[in-house]
Order: C-alpha cells, then structure tokens, then sequence
C-alpha cells in the first residue's frame, strides 16, 4: 500500500546563508513517508460521529472501511457554504450539498459513492452494522481546524482518552466557542448539550459546533512549529513554541514517542550561564532513552514557552529519522508533532 507522499521545506538560518529542502516521499506501510501511530476507536452499533487524527496509508475507503462491519460513511467537505446540519443522519446523505459518501460493496446504492479518499484530522459520520473497536494505523500530521465563521462545524480534537476535559474548559479560552451552541450524536440522533459544564469530550468523538464570527482556536494550549507539517531538525536547533490560551494555568508535558524505524535521537536545549555569570549560552541534553517524557512548567494565562530540540547527528545512522512529540495538558488535552531529522551527508536507507 502506497503511503501519501508529501514535501517537506525547511530553511536553516545558519548566519542566514544555509538553506536546505528535504522531500520525503512516500513509502509502503513497512516504510511510511512520515512518523505513524495507531489511533484506538471504540465504534457502536449503528450511527458513529468519529474524528479520525492519523492519516490511513490507504486512503481508498474500500481499504480502510471493507474489512469492517461499516457500511456507510460520510464527511463534509464543502467550506465555501454553511455546513448541513444533518439532524438525522439516516437521511439521504447523498443528496445533502457538500457532503461525500461511500457506501459499502454488496449495497444496492454502492454506485451513488462520492466519497472517494479518507484523509486524518477530519470528522466523519460511520456506520457500523456491530460494535466493534477499530485500531487504525496512519501517518501523523499536524492538526488546524479551518473554522467557517457564523456556522456550525463539525469537528474533533485529540483528548485523553481517560481523562479528557469537559467541553466548557476546552473551549473557556475562545469568545467564538464559549456558549453550549453543540450538539454530540447520542442513540443515531443530533442532541444540544445543555450543561458543557459537566459533559465531557471523548477521543476519537467529533461534534457540531458554532462558531460565532472569525476563528483561529485550537484548543487551550496552542502547538506552533517553523513550518506546518511539524518540526526538523538538521544541523540547527529548532523550536516548539507552546501558548495558553486559557483563562487561568496550565502544565504542559512533553513526550517523545519512537513511531517505526530510526527514530529522531533528540536533545533538549537549555541556556546556561558562563563562568561568570554574565553569559548565556545554548547546551544540548540529550536524552538518555529514545522515548522520554519531560514535564515543563506551568504557564500562566496568555503565556508561552520555547521548547528547542536538536538532532543528535553523530547518532544518526540513515539520512531521514521519524518520530512524533506527544504534547499534552493537565486539562486532559493532547497535540501530536511529528519530527524529523535529516543528515544531508547520507543517503536515505
């Protein structure tokens, strides 16, 4: 199965004169083109509303969805008009604007299907013939919720999946989602949650929101990378930079997770001071274990942190190495980065 391939283009500001681009293309599953991780979903029987956060190695719905007992499956697609509100969505699917369907072989509407790929970090309606839990293993890739201003969207976010926040704390710290405005797939059936208070979110869910006028919420602690598709790392450092965008503190941790083959041998870079004391400079730790958890300090409202990592190259044994950094919240909350790091010097094993 052919992984999707992509780009990667990463500018290193070497006395501003170093430049350096990467393309990693993809592989097979045995060799993806990107750190993966398996995404564990439990599915009921009937309607499922379901955020899926990796990307499939296969994107052909025949290929994620056949060997299950699924038989319908339908996203929303269309931003340029208000999503369909779909109260019930045992409704014709097909026919609703902007929505793409497949529908399981063997059905008798099987050539009505407009849904024709199967991407992560999107919503999707399923559904199952039996309760079942789905393992699905995809390629890791940075989350951002393109909101549609004044409508209603449907989404989802990476929670824990054991202690996930309510609804209320997710959203405190964004004037456009604080209201109870969503609605979660309860028995088949669209239904308000009155108190987002009390309710909370579960991983793997996805639900209808509104979003009243503009938005760039992600969630109440901002992951930003240099470039879009997460970190990497060559004969620089780079940074993570984490912000709270809630109303009170909020402690962020950091984990490095090992996804496959030649993971990223990284450090953490800390400022140190000189011999006498009037002098900063930049120290690489490198971590003892290819998987390590760091916990960093509290940040207050508004407030962010740098996080710089490094490649520890003389540890590289391939030209490309993949992880992925398990950025979480004492909210319950969860970002995934993948990272990778490039040894211009060798070829790609």
């Amino acid at each position: 199965m052919k992984a999707a391939c992509f780009g990667l283009v990463f500018a290193l500001c070497a006395s501003g004169v170093c430049r350096l681009a990467v393309e990693a293309r993809g592989g097979d599953s045995a060799d993806p083109a990107g750190p993966v991780r398996t995404q564990v979903i439990e599915m009921q029987a009937g309607w499922n509303a379901v955020f899926l956060e990796v990307h499939p190695l296969d994107g052909d719905p025949a290929a994620v969805f056949g060997s299950l007992p699924v038989d319908i499956v339908a996203s929303f697609f269309e931003r340029s008009t208000a999503a369909q509100f779909v109260v019930n969505p045992d409704a014709d699917l097909y026919r609703r604007a902007g929505w793409g369907v497949w529908y399981a072989a063997g059905r008798p509407d099987a050539f009505l299907k407009t849904l024709h790929g199967v991407h992560g970090q999107q919503a999707y309606l399923i559904r199952a013939r039996s309760a079942f839990t789905w393992r699905i293993t995809g390629l890791v890739t940075a989350p951002e919720v393109q909101w549609q201003a004044d409508a209603f969207n449907l989404v989802g976010f990476s929670v824990d999946s054991q202690a996930a926040p309510t609804f209320a704390q997710f959203f405190a710290g964004s004037m456009a989602h604080r209201h109870n405005r969503l609605y979660r797939l309860t028995g088949g059936i669209w239904r308000r949650v009155l108190d987002p208070d009390a309710e909370a979110m579960r991983s793997g869910e996805a639900f209808w929101i509104y979003c009243v006028g503009a938005s760039r919420y992600q969630g109440p602690l901002e992951v930003k990378t240099t470039i879009r598709r997460g970190v990497v790392l060559g004969s620089v450092a780079d940074t993570v930079i984490l912000r709270n965008r809630c109303d009170h503190p909020v402690t962020p941790t950091v984990a490095h997770v090992v996804a496959g083959l030649n993971p990223v041998p990284l450090s953490l870079v800390v400022q140190a001071y000189g011999d006498n004391f009037g002098q900063w400079r930049s120290v690489a730790v490198p971590q003892t274990e290819a998987s390590w958890t760091q916990a960093l300090p509290p940040l207050e409202a508004g407030q962010a942190i740098q996080v710089p990592l490094e490649a520890e190259r003389q540890a590289m044994q391939a030209a490309v190495h993949r992880s992925l950094l398990r950025i979480t919240t004492d909210l319950g909350t969860e970002v995934w980065v993948p990272v990778f790091a490039i040894r211009e010097d060798l070829e790609e094993k």
